[in-house]
C-alpha cells in the first residue's frame, strides 16, 4: 500500500477510536509526522551494530519533537490523562517510526528496535502485540524484522512482565531488555523474563579512570547472559576507549554517539552474503 494511503487509513483509525481531528499523522518533505497534544512529532534513528567490523545491524527509533519547544519528547508520556490516553500514544509512537522505517530503502533485513512504555504492560493484560501486529501487517512489516525494548524497572513481582515477554515473542518479536544492571543484575530474575536481548545500562561502561573495573565487571557479565543464551548490547558508547572495553567484554551489539547519533534516516545495512555456488 502506497505511503500516502496507509497515512490516510491510520488517520481514519485513530478518529475511529480517539475522535480527534487534531491529532493523527502527515507526510511532509518525505517523511512522516505524528500530531499529537498541540506538538509535532518525528522519528530518528540510532543504529545498532556489530561488535565485529561495526556494520548496522539494526536501528533503534526515538521519538523526537519538532519546532521550537524545548522539553524533551517523552514528556508527552508524562501528559497523558490516563491509562488508556498512554497506551493509545505509545502505540501511534510506534506506528510514526513503523511508517518512517518504510521509507529507508537500504536495510536490506535489518531490524526496528522500537520502546514499549511500562505502563502498557501493566495497562493491557493480554494478549501483548497482537494490535500492534495488525500495524505492522498493513506496513508489510513482519514482526520478526522488529525488537521490542521493554524496562524492568518497577515490576513486582515478576510473572506479568514475563507472560508479556512470552506473548510478543510467541508472535514472532525479539523482546530486549533494556537498561540492565541500572537498579538490579539479578540473573535468576533475568532468567525467569527470558528475553532475547539484553541492553546493559550506561553506568556499566564506566568513565575515563574507571574502565578496568568497567572492563572486567561487564566480561563477566557478558559471559553470563550469554550463557543464557541471550545476546548482549553495550549502549551509550561515546569514547574510543569505552568501544574498547565493550568490545574485549565479549558483547555481541554495540550502539552509542561514536558509533552513530540518532538522525532522522538510517544507515544502509550490507546485503546478506550470498554462499558460492560449489565449483
Amino acid at each position: 500500500m502506497p505511503l500516502t494511503e496507509l497515512v490516510h487509513y491510520f488517520n481514519k483509525r485513530n478518529r475511529l477510536v480517539r475522535g480527534g481531528e487534531d491529532e493523527g499523522f502527515r507526510f511532509v518533505d518525505g517523511q512522516v509526522r505524528m500530531h499529537f497534544g498541540g506538538r509535532v512529532f518525528g522519528t530518528r534513528f540510532q543504529p545498532i551494530v556489530e561488535r565485529a567490523g561495526s556494520q548496522p545491524a539494526g536501528h533503534e527509533a526515538h521519538l523526537h519533537v519538532l519546532g521550537a519547544t524545548a522539553a524533551p519528547a517523552q514528556t508527552v508520556f508524562l501528559e497523558a490523562r490516563d491509562d488508556a490516553e498512554l497506551v493509545h500514544l505509545d502505540r501511534m509512537a510506534r506506528t510514526l517510526h513503523a511508517l518512517n522505517f518504510l521509507l529507508e530503502r537500504e536495510q536490506h533485513g535489518g531490524f526496528l528496535a522500537l520502546n514499549v512504555h511500562p505502563q502498557l504492560i501493566r495497562a493491557v493484560r493480554d494478549h501483548h502485540g497482537h494490535v500492534f501486529e495488525t500495524v505492522l501487517a498493513r506496513c508489510g512489516l513482519t514482526s520478526d524484522r522488529v525488537m521490542l525494548e521493554l524496562s524492568d524497572d518497577g515490576f513486582e513481582p515478576v510473572a506479568p512482565l514475563a507472560a508479556a515477554i512470552a506473548e510478543y515473542r510467541e508472535r514472532g518479536y525479539r523482546v530486549a531488555i533494556d537498561n540492565f544492571g541500572r537498579h538490579t543484575s539479578d540473573l535468576e530474575r533475568l532468567e525467569q523474563l527470558a528475553p532475547d536481548v539484553v541492553k546493559l545500562d550506561r553506568s556499566l561502561i564506566g568513565h575515563a579512570g574507571h574502565l578496568s573495573l568497567a572492563k572486567r565487571v561487564m566480561t563477566e557479565l557478558s559471559a553470563e547472559v550469554r550463557r543464557l543464551g541471550m545476546s548482549v548490547v553495550c549502549q551509550c558508547i561515546e569514547n574510543p576507549l569505552q568501544l574498547d572495553v565493550a568490545r574485549e567484554a565479549g558483547v555481541d551489539w554495540l550502539q552509542g554517539h561514536l558509533l552513530g547519533r540518532p538522525a532522522a534516516h538510517c544507515l544502509p545495512v550490507p546485503r546478506p552474503r550470498r554462499p558460492r555456488a560449489a565449483a
